[in-house]
């Protein structure tokens, strides 16, 4: 039998090698502008404001780095959104498990050869252990691959809503 069902999760993304090499980008331009505006600021006391306005900026675009995800799972349908610096949120995918086309446990090597319009990693990092997938068919976008970090819970929400033949061919009778 098949109950209501809504479940939240936030994930937050780790900082990848290259987040902190923007992050490091940000910071030296930054003081080098503010460092410059202050050094203007003794001719042209108007530039002091443009010192501080670069430093909020520099502390704006860094902020700006901070991403979470929210998987929502409400009955059948399954929302990502995506939380930036916490002020911020876009949704990403929203789709009924009954469309899924594929779902399992991701695995990279098995979908290196297979082609899809778009590719959506909402997971804390593509690299990390127990990440899953599913694919939907958007009619704007074509095949869509999701990866994402579920919890147990979450996964077995998602299995219950699945069509049974998916559910089946994936994971044995129940």
């Amino acid at each position: 039998m098949v109950r209501d069902v809504f479940i939240e999760e936030i994930v937050k993304k780790k900082k990848s090698s290259m987040d902190w090499v923007k992050i490091t980008a940000i910071v030296l331009l930054c003081l080098g502008l503010a460092a410059g505006f202050l050094f203007l600021g003794m001719f042209f006391p108007f530039c002091w404001v443009l010192a501080g306005l670069s430093v909020y900026f520099g502390y704006f675009f860094i902020t700006r780095r901070s991403i979470e995800f929210e998987y929502s799972l409400t009955n059948d349908t399954f929302d990502i959104d995506t939380i930036i610096a916490k002020r911020t949120r876009k949704r990403l995918i929203s789709d009924s498990c009954k469309n899924f086309d594929d779902f399992g446990a991701y695995l990279p090597e098995e979908h290196t050869q297979k082609q899809y319009e778009k590719k959506i990693f909402a997971c804390d990092s593509p690299k990390s252990e127990n990440l899953w997938y599913f694919v939907a068919k958007g009619s704007s976008e074509g095949n869509t691959l999701v990866v994402f970090n579920g919890s147990e819970r979450l996964i077995e929400a998602i299995k219950e809503r699945i069509p049974r033949h998916m559910y089946q061919e994936l994971f044995g009778r129940r």
